[in-house]
């Protein structure tokens, strides 16, 4: 993936300290009683920063001076602060990738300068941006802090990965438009709140987050295309927001039209058949020059505009997750409002058939978007030249127990695209190839 900035949130994800946040809530609450400040102006001091905001426009003491005692206790509370394990090998990880580091803290910014310097990790953000230098409206969970961050590392959104191990972050990645990883395992430093959103990868701890990026950064989209100079400009311009040129493998499956020269314009990864091979030819050569490019990751993408980028980063997820070998996008198990009828019902009985010889139901065996692992694809021997491939391959994996999953995707469906793919005689054929390629 062409990930060029990395942005993490401080406490929580890098950093952890014995003393819990609702322990610092219940000192910052017994200052300010001190102070004579009622106590029905503090409510649950949830969020801490803007409860402060709101006691010092209600009561006209100096909102610094109530600040202070906030950034006091943080600073002694990350005295004693420590780096959760994995934290150095996936910075040092990085920074040997030549991925920009980002820091965004809803933290005062002595504090979080404060537990860099203790923990030994200052050197390795490339921009730092604490709750003090955005306005109150843009923190997180807002996109202030992280579209700032960006702005500093000259990175578009698209680009760039948030990382933390709360809801508010998740929250501010997806308004600012960057991918988000929540770190699920890290209890201490932890927000004393929780809040729902679902982040586009989960890891349980850094040590898993390395491996994510190990997995992320080396994947590459193999997409068969046979004629397709209508639809493959745009495809195209769609995945290289998210993957770099020379991750994407387009293969020319014998075009007669402008497949070709479109595809080589984009100056990503063309590999040509002199001849029409099918969809199973133009797969197998494909994936094949992946796995010898060292691929960690292989996406199956089709030329023909029926998938979303962001259904293939859902069938991406458990993969790079390293929770699956195999993932199928289901458009059976998705939106299918788009789908016509022939078009489920001859899924239906090639799913059947598939399932007898694969001994696995998997509910849209005939889907182009697909994710497999290195060591998956490595086993895969493809046979099947044409449309029972995506059957084949279901099988092969099922065989050398590759773990499979489904995941749904919507169905997208256009007059172009109709034309292509299976249809009730393609059907037929791909049954009985299957049949005899499995009685040989």
């Amino acid at each position: 993936m062409d990930v060029r900035a990395v942005i993490f949130d401080l406490d929580g994800t890098l950093v952890g300290a014995p003393t819990p946040f609702s322990e610092i809530k219940e000192r910052l609450r017994e200052r300010l009683l001190e102070m004579g400040i009622e106590e029905n102006l503090l409510g649950d001091l949830t969020p801490m920063y803007e409860t402060l905001l709101k006691v010092s426009e209600k009561t006209g003491i100096d909102f610094e001076r109530l600040h202070s005692i906030q950034v006091e206790l943080e600073t002694e509370r990350m005295r004693e602060s420590f780096l959760f394990e994995g934290a150095l090998d996936v910075l040092e990880y990085l920074r040997g990738k030549g991925v920009k580091i980002g820091l965004v803290t809803r933290s005062s910014r002595k504090a979080a300068e404060f537990a860099l310097e203790k923990n030994g990790i200052a050197e390795y953000f490339d921009s730092i941006v604490a709750r003090e230098d955005v306005q109150p409206e843009e923190l997180k969970p807002n996109p202030g802090q992280i579209l700032k961050a960006l702005s500093e590392l000259n990175v578009p959104p698209e680009k760039a990965i948030a990382v933390g191990d709360h809801g508010y972050d998740v929250l501010a990645s997806r308004k600012a438009g960057t991918l988000s990883v929540l770190v699920t395992g890290h209890d201490s430093g932890r927000m004393s709140f929780s809040v729902e959103a679902e982040p586009d990868f989960e890891v349980s701890d850094l040590r898993g987050l390395k491996g994510l990026f190990e997995r992320l950064f080396s994947t590459y989209v193999v997409v068969p295309a046979y004629n397709e100079e209508r639809t493959l400009p745009a495809v195209l311009n769609d995945l290289l927001r998210y993957f770099r040129r020379e991750e994407i493998v387009v293969v020319n499956d014998g075009s007669r039209d402008r497949t070709r020269e479109i595809a080589e314009s984009y100056g990503v990864h063309v590999l040509n058949h002199l001849v029409n091979r099918g969809l199973g030819g133009a797969l197998g050569t494909g994936i094949a020059f992946a796995v010898r490019r060292g691929a960690e990751l292989i996406i199956t993408f089709d030329a023909d505009g029926q998938h979303l980028l962001s259904d293939a980063l859902r069938v991406m997820r458990p993969v790079a997750e390293g929770k699956a070998d195999f993932a199928v996008g289901s458009r059976l198990k998705g939106d299918t409002s788009e789908m016509p009828f022939v078009k489920k019902f001859g899924n239906f009985v090639l799913d059947a058939i598939t399932a007898i010889f694969a001994r696995k139901y998997v509910s849209d065996s005939q889907s182009g978007l697909r994710c497999l692992n290195r060591e998956c694809a490595s086993k895969i021997r493809i046979t099947c030249d044409r449309y029972a491939v995506s059957s084949e391959i279901i099988i092969e994996a099922a065989k050398h127990g590759c773990r499979i999953v489904e995941v749904p995707i919507k169905a997208v469906y256009t007059e172009y695209s109709m034309k292509k793919g299976t249809n009730v005689l393609e059907g037929v054929k791909i049954a009985l190839n299957l049949l005899f390629d499995k009685l040989r």
